[in-house]
């Protein structure tokens, strides 16, 4: 029973054959380190195919070996020399990429503890703790069994943990379960997460599901996530709906989605800013909110924008905003407007 896949180092067994699915393996290892060991935690790991490819470390460097502990019941991934760990992001559907998904669970009970996912190209050295391989999973099967492990997870950041397993399987429902975490969890960290990962998904679903779950939901605070998750898409309808917040909603969601057109730079997004600071109703604290939002945009766009706010808005407290943001800015033209206004006085 030694040994497992060539990137899991350290004492590791592999149950890969053993029961019927990765839910049985998962119990032949609480047992194997309940009878022969003392620790009062084991790692169980599989591999899946994954929506996203996994990096850990610098690309190109396979080199370096990771290191592996349960440290107050969590799992620590201590970096190797190029340090932290990233997912593509690149446009459209993406061919599944193989990745493990790694747990931490209580010998005695059997609790899920922590959860992380590995890039199977680089080497991790484990070290305490014995960890269990279980074998290579179909996506669908080991989707099922992460979903489970969801289920039954008592603690609010083991369950987050669990999301974001969820989300990196490359099966189609993985986006049915988040969807659902995202209206129905009880919880409102796992529903912000839920609502992130589909912020990140490639399924050709995600950004309608976004404007469904603003529609429906009233919890401000996972509204505000839905605005920041829109923000994440680059579909140029997830600008569209951004602008409608914008101008149609009320509170706290409303200014998120001034912040975020205010980061995107598109021609719609821009357009939007200046109609909201040049309406001639509104809320002046909203006014501000998108001279702000201008002020983050690339200078050559920005600056000219403001410019003209300083220099023609009637409200008197949009204009200072103007001012101050390009006093941030250190443009010339800037500088030429200050000379202006202190010379007038």
């Amino acid at each position: 029973m030694q040994a497992g896949p060539s990137f899991i180092k350290g004492r590791a067994f592999d149950l890969s054959s053993a029961g019927a699915g990765p839910a049985d393996r998962l119990a032949a290892a609480r047992s194997d380190a309940a009878k022969n060991g003392s620790h009062r935690t084991f790692f169980a790991a599989a591999m899946f195919p994954a929506a996203t490819k996994i990096h850990y470390g610098r690309h190109g460097r396979l080199d370096e070996d990771w290191t592996v502990a349960a440290e107050a019941s969590r799992i620590e991934i201590r970096e190797g020399a190029d340090g932290g760990w990233s997912v593509d992001d690149g446009d459209g559907a993406k061919t599944p990429a193989p990745a493990a998904w790694l747990l931490l669970c209580e010998t005695k009970s059997g609790a899920l503890l922590d959860a992380a996912v590995l890039d199977p190209e680089r080497s991790y050295e484990f070290s305490g703790a014995p960890v269990y391989w279980l074998g290579n999973l179909a996506g669908e099967e080991s989707l099922a069994f992460v979903e489970r492990l969801f289920q039954t997870g008592a603690e609010s950041d083991v369950r987050e943990k669990t999301v974001f397993l969820i989300s990196c399987h490359a099966a189609p429902r993985a986006y049915d379960i988040l969807k659902t975490d995202a209206l129905e969890d009880r919880d409102t960290k796992v529903r912000r997460s839920a609502v992130f990962w589909i912020g990140t998904s490639s399924d050709a679903r995600a950004l309608a599901g976004l404007k469904d779950i603003f529609r429906k939901e009233r919890n401000p605070d996972v509204r505000e996530h839905v605005v920041f998750a829109l923000s994440l898409r680059k579909e140029k309808e997830a600008v569209v709906e951004l602008i409608r917040i914008a101008r149609e909603e009320n509170g706290d969601a409303r200014e998120k989605a001034v912040f975020w057109l205010g980061q995107k730079a598109s021609t719609e997004s821009v357009k939007a800013l200046q109609d909201i600071v040049q309406s001639p109703s509104g809320e002046d604290k909203l006014k501000e909110q998108a001279v702000f939002a201008i002020s983050q945009l690339p200078r050559e766009k920005g600056v000219p924008i403001l410019l003209d706010i300083a220099r023609t808005h009637k409200n008197p407290h949009v204009r200072k905003q103007a001012i101050f943001w390009l006093g941030q800015s250190n443009d010339p033209a800037a500088l030429k407007l200050f000379e202006e206004i202190l010379l007038k006085k």
